[in-house]
C-alpha cells in the first residue's frame, strides 16, 4: 500500500495518483526499476525537442519574421514603401508585448 503524502489516503501499489486527491503519488523503487526498461523502449522513439512553450514562442517569432519579410518583398515589388513604415513597427511592438 502506498500512503499519500497529501492526504494520507492508502491507496493500492499499482495507482499512480491518489484516489482520494488526485494528488501524484511517490514509487516505490521497485516499481521504477520494473518500469524502467518500458519506459526505454517507450522514450526511444519519442522526440523531446525543447520544451512546449519555448517551442511555441520560436515559432510565433518565425511567423511574425516570415509575415514581414513578406510585406516587404509585396511592397517592395508593388513600389509602395509607407505600409512597411507603420508595419515594422507595430510587429516589433507585437512581438515585444508577446514577450517574445
Amino acid at each position: 500500500m502506498i500512503t499519500c503524502n497529501k492526504c494520507g489516503k492508502k491507496n493500492n501499489d499499482a495507482a499512480k495518483i491518489c484516489s482520494g486527491c488526485g494528488f501524484k503519488l511517490q514509487s516505490g523503487r521497485k516499481r521504477l526499476e520494473s518500469n524502467a526498461a518500458e519506459d526505454d523502449r517507450r522514450s526511444m522513439f519519442h522526440l523531446k525537442l525543447e520544451k512546449k512553450q519555448r517551442f511555441t514562442k520560436h515559432a510565433e517569432a518565425w511567423v511574425y519574421a516570415l509575415f514581414l519579410l513578406g510585406a516587404v518583398v509585396f511592397f517592395t515589388y508593388n513600389k509602395v514603401y509607407w505600409p512597411l513604415y507603420a508595419l515594422t513597427p507595430a510587429i516589433a511592438l507585437l512581438a515585444w508585448f508577446r514577450k517574445i
